[in-house]
Order: C-alpha cells, then structure tokens, then sequence
C-alpha cells in the first residue's frame, strides 16, 4: 500500500507557479522524438502505418518528453473481478448489444480524442478506500460492469488504474466511446485539490495526451450540463491542465457517440 503524504493546498501562487512550468515545458521536444516514444507504448497498435502530417496538425506536434507515471494497479488496489452479468453493461458490445462491455480493437490513437476530467464527490478515510468504494457504487448500485473511469487520481498523489485503456468507459452519458475518464478522489465543490494531487494528475494528462495523440481536454458538465462535476475548485483548474498537455478546452475534439 503506497505510503501517504501530508495534504497541501494549492494557493494562488502554487497555480500561477504550476502555469509558468506548464508554459516553459510545452516546446521541449521534436516530432521525431514523439514519433519514437510512442513507439515504444504498448498501448498503441504497431501495424500503423508512419504518417508525415501536412499540413500541420490539429494538436502540437513540439511536446515535451514524457515518461509513463507511477501507477497503482488493479490488482495492487484491490479491485473486483469484472461482472459481465451486470444489468446496464451487459454481457458484449455488438451492433445488438450496443450498451455492452465494449473493447477497442482499433489503435488507441484514433479511438482516443478527449480526456474528461471528473470528481468523485464521494470520499473515504483515504485514497485507498476511495477507490473500492466508487468502485462498490458503480458495480453494486448503478448496475456497471466496472468501475466507470479509466484512472484516479488520490489526495496523497497516488495513481489508480481504473478500467483498461483498450475498454470503453461508463463515465459520460452518450458521450463514452473515445473518451478517456480521469476522476480526482473528493468533492471539489467544496475543496480545494492538494497540490500532490493536482500535480500527480497534470503529470498523468500530460503523459495520457501523448501516448494517445489527444486534442481535447473537457470537464464531465462539458458534456452532460446536468452535473457540476468536477466542481468549481477543480474546474477552475482545467486551463491550467489543458495547457500543460498542449490541448484544447472543450467538447469539439468528439466525433464518436455511443
């Protein structure tokens, strides 16, 4: 079990701090550097074929180099078993089943387009406990097969590995397909991130936004209105993310409905 680390608060001048880092680092590398990393992930599919963008493209091509950041595991965590008798995640997707357990067989690279970034709202005595039991709510009570998000993100600065990657989420209603779900453990609506947490989830953006060539980064009411997820605090705070990662703020980078 990682070790936990005291709680700091992000202040104003830690932002303003974490946007000169975010702007200083976003033209450190060249394309053929990406070009080569991405690579080396195996997360991407290696049959794809070698493209020279031109003209420019959509999303900056000058990122700086990233390494893969510490991540909890499944396994390390605790999570359940998968349930593919779960009621509103089905047994598998098919053009029949459309709502079912749907897994990527395309290049994650092009399946990818969008990080939605979430709040959890719900909170335990630690990150630890968090996770089990957003995990216990989305597969006990609203009836999914996993938990919804793709990562999580703890107070202490703990990474969680949420659903695979190559799996889609449950994490925005009809707008899953093509969107990866990062959730920051607490309610912010009422509180502030830590600093450990924020900068664990910049680090994570960033890392995500290269290894899947994304362009868009939106926050969950983005796309579902009804919802103030993640919160003001943290939503004040997406600029800041966006910019790190090199990507843009908002909802046009989706072009795949469920």
């Amino acid at each position: 079990m990682p070790q936990s680390r005291p709680v700091t608060r992000l202040t104003r001048r830690d932002l303003l701090g974490l946007a000169g880092m975010a702007a200083a680092g976003s033209g450190l590398a060249c394309l053929g550097t990406v070009l080569g990393y991405l690579a080396l992930d195996r997360l991407v599919s290696p049959q794809r074929p070698t493209v020279t963008p031109s003209p420019p493209p959509t999303r900056p091509a000058v990122l700086k180099q990233i390494d893969r950041p510490g991540i909890l595991s499944r396994q390390d965590w605790g999570a359940r078993t998968l349930n593919h008798e779960a009621p509103n995640e089905f047994g598998f997707y098919s053009a029949e089943n459309p709502d079912g357990w749907r897994v990527y067989d395309e290049d994650l690279r092009i399946v990818y387009r969008t990080v939605v970034v979430h709040h959890s709202v719900l909170y335990e005595d630690d990150d630890l406990s968090t996770m089990r039991a957003i995990q216990e709510q989305h597969m006990d009570l609203r009836g999914w097969a996993d938990i919804a998000y793709h990562f999580g993100v703890g107070q202490s600065g703990q990474v969680f590995e949420g659903r695979s990657l190559t799996v889609r989420g449950t994490h925005v209603e009809g707008f899953n397909t093509g969107s990866v779900g990062v959730v920051f453990l607490g309610d912010f609506s009422v509180n502030h991130p830590s600093s450990f947490q924020f900068e664990a989830g910049r680090r994570l953006i960033d890392w995500l936004a290269l290894r899947l060539e994304l362009t868009y980064l939106a926050g969950h009411s983005d796309f579902n209105p009804d919802t103030d997820c993640p919160g003001r605090y943290l939503r004040e705070l997406l600029p800041i993310l966006a910019q790190s990662a090199g990507l843009s703020l908002g909802t046009a980078g989706y072009f795949a409905g469920d």
